[in-house]
């Protein structure tokens, strides 16, 4: 469950700061990650599975995973959610994000 919610809230933009004006360029809520009384969707399943499978479900592990594994990390999970005409800008969005967040983990202590 902590995979569903973390990726709820890195949707919303209350994870990494950078991501704050991603939700406006989504197809849905992020909230449908956690809905109960539904089932997830294929795109919900795709994202929470890369968070699972990677272990992450922390700002600290994210990044971590970004800078020393894959700084791709997640992207394509992402592409299903983005609205048709906010693609480039959500590419770009999550470019910064993924940037400014490497170079913060790579400068830490």
């Amino acid at each position: 469950d902590s995979f569903r919610w973390f990726a709820r809230y890195l949707l919303e933009g209350r994870v990494i700061s950078e991501l704050l004006g991603l939700a406006d360029m989504l197809k849905d809520e992020p909230s449908i990650i956690t809905r109960r009384n539904q089932p997830m969707t294929k795109k919900s399943m795709l994202f929470v599975s890369a968070l699972s499978d990677a272990g992450v479900d922390s700002a600290a592990a994210l990044r971590k995973h970004w800078a020393e594994v894959n700084d791709k990390f997640l992207f394509r999970a992402l592409k299903p959610w983005v609205k048709k005409g906010r693609a480039e800008d959500a590419k770009q969005l999550w470019m910064v994000s993924v940037a400014s967040n490497v170079e913060a983990w790579k400068n830490r202590g």
